[in-house]
């Protein structure tokens, strides 16, 4: 831990010496789509984002954090909400792109040539802009984060959870083609900390770590661990992956292999490889960009999996998007004899449409697998919300009958032969940016779940008021759960309260202190999360 804060303070330091002119350019986007992980942003094109970046809402001409940036593209991001924000679909956001001022008008005389007399020069001014090659820029994020459980319980002892979390962005290394990416946390309770010395690797997860060599301006090839952004459903690649553009078209190669499905490590037997095309078309206002690629997976070396990966996003009008995505396995063994197949294995479908700036709709279909977290802050009521809701029909509405009131609906069904009957749910949410008199943000929910395993009811209240001209942002919660277990369980009721506190200490240092308490009919849950985040 010691060498990793000193190579912070050493990047950090060199990136003071070298930098250079730095300007903000701002950036309008509008949210595409709403999961229960993550918000869709899309830009015009995202230079100048960087991970960790904060996206604002403006509510009466103040700017309030509403998003941190996780996930980047050429032209949209996703991240997560700060402190349960409520946005919807068809919010303007901004952002303020980090750009290097490298590129500067300068005068040149300029040289006619005459064939008969020779060169004359003019004494005329040209502004010619100069842009190297390789422009410098490093911007990274380090946190340190305690997360305490107490309960009256014998059955759940109380623990401590330490966290520390460093990502980098390094673009042209020593001015030259090559760059940096890196996303390392190292988790772990402090009473097993001895289990921990005989297995790093159940604390160190490595989610991102590579160097990317530009070849050419169409060509670059990327060595270590990355998730491609064009064939992002397969997760990490650790590696080698090759991509080069013809015209509209993107060529990729991958190989290398899958993390182990243990504690996330490196593991060659798992080895994968493959290939895709990809090809961006506009149209007007119209764009599409589609993702078509083969790749076999392996088992310890043995064919584990065949299968063809497609991929598709569009907004065939300004109000009008699509995204669409889905696997066909190639490839099965039955009764130890391998046989060719076409089996849809994953589908995922999302359509949107915004009406005006105060009326858009969303429906989506989810028949992909269920999600595995290496890490999460989730407690048990909103992972069995997350998981009874996700997958099947689900049709979203958000109306703003006000300027800073939204209202929102949703519903979701799915049937699979699995469940022993149809799974349902509905929910309305109610959200008031700025609220008179308090200055405040209200945000009220209701879902309702029925399925073949629980039915029940969630409940959720949240207040925000940003303080001292949003250097510090308060928020108080209240969620009420009633679930009832179809499997013979003990029925869960629980009234959940949480205290947030986010503050900005300096420029880009900020400390984060949250409470929460699950209360139940003889037993108490207490969680405490504390965080001091630092950005370059």
């Amino acid at each position: 831990m010691k060498r990793i804060i000193l190579i912070f303070f050493i990047t950090a330091g060199l990136t003071d010496l070298s930098a250079q002119v730095i300007s903000k350019l701002e950036k309008l986007g509008n949210v595409s789509f709403i999961t229960s992980q993550n918000i869709y942003v899309r830009f015009e094109n995202t230079e100048g984002i960087a991970i960790d970046d904060t996206l604002y809402i403006s509510a009466k001409e103040i700017l309030k954090p509403s998003i941190i940036v996780k996930f980047i593209s050429t032209t949209s991001c996703s991240g997560i909400a700060i402190n349960n924000y409520q946005l919807k679909v068809g919010d303007q956001v901004k952002t303020f792109a980090k750009l290097t001022d490298s590129a500067k008008p300068v005068t040149e005389k300029v040289e006619k040539q005459n064939l008969l007399q020779g060169t004359i020069t003019e004494d005329k001014d040209v502004a010619v802009t100069v842009t190297p090659y390789y422009t410098k820029k490093i911007r990274g994020n380090f946190a340190v984060s305690s997360y305490s459980n107490l309960s009256n319980s014998n059955g759940a002892p109380d623990f401590q959870n330490w966290r520390y979390s460093f990502s980098m962005d390094a673009d042209s290394l020593f001015r030259s083609p090559l760059s940096f990416t890196s996303y390392i946390n190292f988790s772990y309770r402090a009473d097993r900390w001895n289990d921990i010395q005989k297995n790093i690797g159940d604390a160190l997860k490595v989610y991102d770590l590579s160097i990317n060599y530009k070849i050419s301006a169409k060509t670059n090839i990327i060595l270590g661990r990355k998730i491609n952004i064009r064939t992002s459903s397969l997760g990490a690649i650790d590696g080698l992956q090759l991509e080069t553009s013809i015209s509209n078209f993107v060529i990729g190669a991958i190989a290398g292999s899958r993390p182990s499905f243990t504690d996330y490590g490196y593991d060659i037997k798992m080895f994968e490889y493959g290939g895709y095309l990809f090809r961006s078309d506009t149209l007007g206002n119209a764009s599409m960009q589609n993702t078509v690629g083969i790749f076999q997976q392996t088992n310890n070396f043995k064919t584990d999996r065949r299968f063809l990966y497609f991929q598709h996003n569009s907004n065939l009008t300004q109000n009008l998007g699509l995204f669409f995505s889905s696997e066909v396995d190639l490839y099965k063994r039955k009764n130890g004899i391998d046989q060719s197949s076409f089996d849809f294995t994953s589908l995922f479908i999302l359509g949107s449409y915004s009406l005006n700036n105060w009326l858009n709709f969303s429906a989506s279909y989810d028949a992909r697998k269920n999600i595995v977290y290496y890490e999460t802050y989730k407690n048990y009521a909103d992972s069995v919300l997350e998981s009874a809701t996700r997958q099947g029909f689900s049709l979203r509405m958000n109306l703003r009958p006000l300027n800073y009131l939204w209202l929102g609906f949703n519903y979701g069904y799915r049937f699979s032969k699995d469940d022993p009957q149809p799974s349902r749910n509905y929910g309305v949410n109610l959200s008031y940016i700025q609220l008179p008199l308090i200055l405040s943000s209200v945000y009220l929910s209701y879902n309702k779940i029925e399925s073949g395993y629980v039915n029940g009811d969630y409940y959720s209240a949240a207040i925000n008021k940003d303080l001292f001209n949003g250097e510090m942002n308060v928020g108080l919660g209240f969620k009420r759960v009633n679930y009832q277990f179809l499997s013979g369980s003990p029925d869960l009721i629980q009234n959940i309260g949480n205290l947030d506190l986010s503050w900005r200490l300096f420029y880009n240092n900020f400390l984060t202190i949250s409470y929460e308490g699950t209360f139940q009919t003889t037993t108490t849950y207490s969680r405490i999360y504390l965080s001091l985040n630092t950005r370059f």
